[in-house]
């Protein structure tokens, strides 16, 4: 038995929908590629283009910085690679939905324990939380059956 056998495209909310929003965050994603190949030059650009000036160049800071960014490049693939098969794949769907919508409080969290300025902090909380919750209400149809 299939998945499509299981639950039916009508159950599963607006698929175009749902694909755009899953590649247009793994659009986004793919922008930390010069953070994985450069993560001293990455480093120094973000935090120039915060007004941070110029950052403590440690080790552990290149290391860290070149690790996130990997995880972001590698979740953006995930995403995009969701985004060809919405139904089969759509609990992960909907996990991705749930992991932006917990992402929301945890970058505003993380970014004000950091300091950043507060644009970047709302960029950051905001677009998990827009993300979440427009993946989210894509997943599930208008009208429920009965």
């Amino acid at each position: 038995m299939n998945d499509k056998e299981t639950l039916p495209e009508s159950t599963c909310g607006n698929i175009r929908l749902q694909r755009i929003i899953l590649r247009i965050a793994a659009i986004v994603q793919f922008t930390a590629l010069p953070g994985v190949i450069l993560p001293r030059q990455a480093v120094e650009k973000l935090s120039w283009l915060m007004g941070l000036g110029q950052p403590p160049m440690g080790q552990l800071l290149i290391y860290m910085a070149g690790g996130c960014a990997f995880v972001y490049l590698a979740e953006g693939v995930l995403l995009w690679m969701l985004s060809n098969d919405v139904v089969r794949y759509r609990p992960l769907v909907i996990a991705s939905a749930w992991i932006y919508l917990a992402g929301c409080p945890a970058f505003l969290w993380i970014d004000s324990q950091a300091g950043l300025p507060n644009w970047w902090t709302a960029m950051d909380s905001l677009s998990c939380l827009i993300f979440g919750a427009a993946l989210l209400w894509a997943c599930y149809p208008g009208k429920r059956r009965a």
